[in-house]
């Protein structure tokens, strides 16, 4: 499996298309299965099928000089920030992959059990998200084109901006026309803790739970990789 590094803050948009990009390198190459271990700057992140009006504070994200940004994927709207890491799986479109329930339950079952073992915290699975009791620490969505993408979060640090400053979803008159957030309760690993977890041990946590899935093998991005992430970022700008 290769193994993407890639924990360098850059433009939102450009990490969002390199998801894209790699998705279509494991559809050409056959499945080769991949994960790819990243970080984004603060940003709102709405689902495919959602209104952006609906799911984020507009005003509040302009004011903080927060991005809203819409990805390929379903799924509800999230919040990215330091102290949250990104993992995204890319994997052959066979069984179980190709059931989205199953898929879900199977990989959030796996960081669970790394969370277990690395962190020594009661984590459990519930639909496609991690829960220390009653607080989610991971969400996660999917996109298929020919292959699997299924990429998520896992909340090991807190933000000095909170979900109910820039998520609609988490304010009581939430009444979305598009596809609705379905908010819990978050929390982060450091705080249910009570002791900081650092990055490393958060990216530790990532690759002992995807292990079982191939043997990680560091590896960079392409060239064409970055071409195509570009182009999907960026479109019209030149070179694109």
């Amino acid at each position: 499996m290769r193994l993407l590094l890639d924990l360098a803050f850059r433009p939102p948009r450009l990490n969002l298309a390199l998801d894209e990009a790699i998705l279509t390198s494991v559809a050409r190459a056959g499945g080769e299965p991949a994960l790819r271990v990243w970080r984004n700057g603060r940003c709102v992140v709405v689902g495919r099928g959602q209104r952006i009006e609906d799911e984020a504070d507009l005003e509040a994200c302009g004011r903080l000089r927060i991005p809203v940004l819409r990805r390929a994927s379903g799924g509800g709207t999230v919040y990215h920030h330091p102290g949250n890491l990104n993992f995204s799986l890319f994997l052959p479109l066979v069984p179980p992959w190709t059931s989205v329930r199953d898929s879900q339950k199977e990989l959030a079952s796996l960081l669970a059990e790394a969370l277990v073992r690395e962190l020594g915290v009661e984590a459990r699975v519930e639909g496609g998200a991690v829960f220390v009791g009653r607080l989610k620490v991971s969400g996660s969505a999917q996109l298929r084109r020919r292959a699997l993408l299924h990429h998520g979060t896992l909340l090991f640090a807190s933000d000095a901006v909170s979900l109910e400053e820039v998520l609609l979803a988490h304010r009581p008159a939430y009444r979305p026309r598009g596809v609705p957030s379905h908010p819990s309760p978050v929390g982060d690993l450091s705080s249910l803790l009570e002791r900081e977890v650092t990055l490393e041990e958060a990216v530790r946590a990532v690759i002992d739970a995807f292990r079982p899935l191939g043997h990680p093998k560091r590896d960079e991005l392409s060239l064409r990789e970055w071409a195509l992430a570009d182009a999907l970022a960026f479109p019209g700008s030149p070179g694109a």
